[in-house]
């Protein structure tokens, strides 16, 4: 029988994170690193994928800072070549990159087709693009995981109500704090590509999965904490690390069984 920690290794597994400096994503990139895992931190903020990079390597870890740029199709080959070109493998790709332009908090009436794309284009046809190249890489090499970063909000429809007469902590801009409607279009079509891809690459060893986290704590205003809080069954919004089991679980052999599925963490905030 396979001991626990053993079926759960990612020991010496090179995994690529785009979207990789963020709340999530840099959590994600510790504590892959601390587990064993060769990292490679992809991000279109270079400065915070060095910064992180020398953080791992502080602590033991193993890591690559590179550039990727998730609208620029040119970009996104560029990184997966260097990737393959430094460690000869690609074993997971974790897509976890999003984009807010300037009028991503417009309201529907007001939403510009400009803005729509570009969130599209970064969200959702960025990820696209990423997981082609990499499958070029895991037919090659016989096998290959994607872990997609979806959200509640791209399998629910978000509460406008929790966002009225809150600060909005994201905006450079005086936006009024809200739920876009590029953010849920963009996060359903990663839910659905998902489960394309599986299909797509059935009997091939490439195995495709979906994390849809909760509203994660960031510092958010009071009022928006508490009004969130309240439509989760545990009573609260997430902490930023508690999602690191569920990426560990996706990455591994643990998982090695599951293949287009959508694994919701949300505080049970789907659940009524």
């Amino acid at each position: 029988m396979i001991k626990t920690q053993d079926q759960f290794s990612i020991k010496d597994k090179i995994i690529a994170i785009i979207g990789a400096t963020g709340t999530l994503g840099s959590q994600y990139v510790k504590y892959l690193s601390k587990n064993g895992a060769k990292v490679v931190i992809g991000d279109i903020d270079f400065d915070n994928c060095k910064e992180l990079h020398s953080d791992v390597k502080e602590n033991g870890g193993t890591s690559l800072p590179l550039f990727v740029d998730n609208t620029d199709e040119k970009s996104i080959i560029k990184f997966f070549k260097d990737i393959y070109g430094k460690f000869g493998k690609i074993d997971v790709l974790i897509n976890n990159a999003q984009i807010k332009p300037k009028g991503f908090y417009s309201p529907f009436e007001n939403y510009s087709k400009k803005t729509l794309l570009e969130v599209i284009d970064g969200n959702l046809i960025g990820v696209t693009i990423a997981c082609r190249e990499a499958c070029i890489f895991f037919r090659k090499q016989g096998s290959g995981v994607i872990v997609n970063i979806s959200s509640v909000y791209g399998i629910t429809a978000a509460d406008q109500r929790l966002y009225e007469d809150v600060e909005n902590i994201y905006s450079t801009s005086n936006e009024k704090f809200s739920s876009p409607v590029s953010y849920a279009i963009s996060k359903a079509g990663i839910v659905q590509l998902t489960r394309y891809l599986s299909s797509y690459y059935r009997e091939k060893n490439i195995r495709v999965n979906c994390l849809t986290p909760g509203g994660v704590f960031d510092d958010h205003d009071v009022k928006f904490k508490n009004e969130y809080s309240y439509r989760t069954t545990i009573g609260r919004m997430a902490h930023k690390n508690e999602y690191n089991g569920a990426i560990l679980f996706l990455c591994s052999d643990a998982s090695s069984y599951m293949s287009g599925a959508n694994l919701v963490i949300d505080g049970g905030w789907t659940a009524i």
